[in-house]
């Protein structure tokens, strides 16, 4: 008898899940766009940077490692902690901003930023560390 009721309850989140991606696929689909052009520029400007700067960039990623590997003690629940304030407050401002017909660019571009900074950070971390 439960497993029917939690059936119902999740064919009704599911129904509503596909709703909203059917109404939404539009906006959906733009903002993915914009991620992944954040991150091929992410991408694309590690692999264009200089020597100087490549350099600068495999040795903050070796020195962080190494640490790693010598057993440095990370406070994870501080590190969580800061997280989700960090990224709380910025779905708060996200949401506030978009709200308005003016803040939809802010929006967008705080999207395309976030992916720089993947891209950024998995280029420069797979150009130092490799595809171990």
């Amino acid at each position: 008898m439960r497993n029917i009721g939690k059936r119902n309850k999740d064919s009704k989140i599911k129904k509503i899940l596909l709703t909203y991606i059917k109404n939404n696929l539009r906006e959906i689909a733009i903002i993915t766009i914009v991620f992944f052009i954040g991150l091929v520029f992410g991408i694309i400007f590690v692999n264009n940077s200089g020597i100087e700067q490549a350099n600068e960039i495999s040795s903050y990623i070796n020195e962080f490692v190494n640490s790693l590997r010598n057993n440095m003690q990370i406070d994870k629940a501080e590190l969580l902690k800061d997280a989700l304030i960090s990224n709380f407050l910025l779905a708060l401002i996200l949401w506030f901003v978009g709200s308005t017909v003016i803040g939809i660019p802010i929006v967008y571009g705080t999207i395309a930023y976030k992916g720089f900074c993947l891209g950024y950070t998995l280029s420069s971390s797979i150009a130092t560390l490799g595809m171990r």
